[in-house]
C-alpha cells in the first residue's frame, strides 16, 4: 500500500486540515460502493487517488507514520479521504493499524472504515481505540447501523438521497427552511431507536474542521448519517 498526506487540504467540506489518501488496494472488496458510486472514484479526487495507487505520489507506511507524528499536537486531521485502513481488501493489518495509532498520539482524527467487523478486525479496532485512535464503522443502511452499534462501536451510515439538501453545481438550490420542511417527516432514528444526526456539512456551510462530531466518540450512541453523494449518487442503493 501507498500513503499520501496533504498537510493543508483545500477540500471545502473538510476545511484546511491535514488529509490522508491511501492506495485503493486498501479498500474492502465487500464494500457495496466499490465501482458502484463511491464518491472517490470520480472527479479530481480520483485523479489524485490514482496517482497515489500508482506510486506517483506519496510514501511508504514507515515514512507516513513519521509524518503523522509531526502533525500539530492537538490538531484535527482526516485519515482516508480515499482508501481505507491498512491491510489489503477486507482484512485490517493489525500491526500497521497499531503503529498508526501510536504515531497519532491521541490526536483528534476522523476515520471511517468499510472493512467488515470480523472478529480479527474488531480486535484490531479495539486495540487501536485503547490507544486513542477511534474508527467509525461505516454502515450501508439503518438496519446495518444497528447491527454495528450492537457491537459497541461508533457508527456512521449512508442515507438515501432524500436526506440531502438540493444543490445546483456547488451552490445550494434549496433554502434551509425548505430543506427542513421537506425532510422533517423522514426517519430520524434506526429501527432500534438510535438517533440519526445528518452530517451538517451536507446541508449547511459547516466544515469538518468546525463540526468535529465524527472525531467525537462520546456521542451517546448517536449515529452520524451521510446522504449519498458524488457524481454517481443516483446509482447507490441504501436499502
Amino acid at each position: 500500500m501507498h500513503f499520501h498526506l496533504t498537510e493543508v487540504s483545500t477540500n471545502t467540506k473538510t476545511g484546511p486540515i491535514p488529509v490522508a489518501t491511501i492506495s485503493n488496494e486498501s479498500c474492502p472488496t465487500s464494500c457495496p460502493l466499490l465501482g458502484a458510486g463511491c464518491y472517490a472514484e470520480h472527479g479530481p479526487l480520483r485523479i489524485h487517488w490514482d496517482a497515489v495507487t500508482k506510486r506517483q505520489k506519496g510514501m511508504e507506511f514507515e515514512e507516513f507514520t513519521k509524518r503523522v507524528r509531526k502533525l500539530p499536537r492537538h490538531g484535527l486531521w482526516r485519515y482516508g479521504q480515499a482508501g481505507d485502513l491498512p491491510g489489503k481488501g477486507d482484512t485490517i493489518d493489525p500491526e500497521q493499524l497499531i503503529e498508526l495509532a501510536r504515531a497519532n498520539q491521541n490526536r483528534p482524527v476522523i476515520v471511517f472504515t468499510h472493512k467488515p467487523p470480523t472478529e480479527n478486525n474488531l480486535g484490531a479496532l479495539r486495540e487501536a481505540a485503547a490507544l486513542g485512535f477511534m474508527v467509525n464503522l461505516s454502515a450501508d443502511n439503518m438496519a446495518e447501523a444497528d447491527e454495528f452499534s450492537d457491537l459497541g462501536e461508533s457508527v456512521v451510515v449512508v442515507l438515501p438521497l432524500e436526506y440531502a439538501r438540493k444543490t445546483r453545481g456547488k451552490e445550494w438550490d434549496e433554502t434551509i427552511s425548505a430543506y427542513r420542511e421537506r425532510t422533517k417527516s423522514l426517519p430520524k432514528a434506526t429501527p432500534k431507536h438510535r438517533r440519526i444526526a445528518v452530517c451538517p456539512a451536507t446541508y449547511t456551510d459547516t466544515r469538518c474542521s468546525e463540526c468535529r462530531i465524527c472525531s467525537n466518540h462520546q456521542r451517546n450512541g448517536v449515529i452520524v448519517g451521510f446522504p449519498v453523494h458524488g457524481t454517481k449518487k443516483l446509482r447507490i442503493k441504501t436499502g
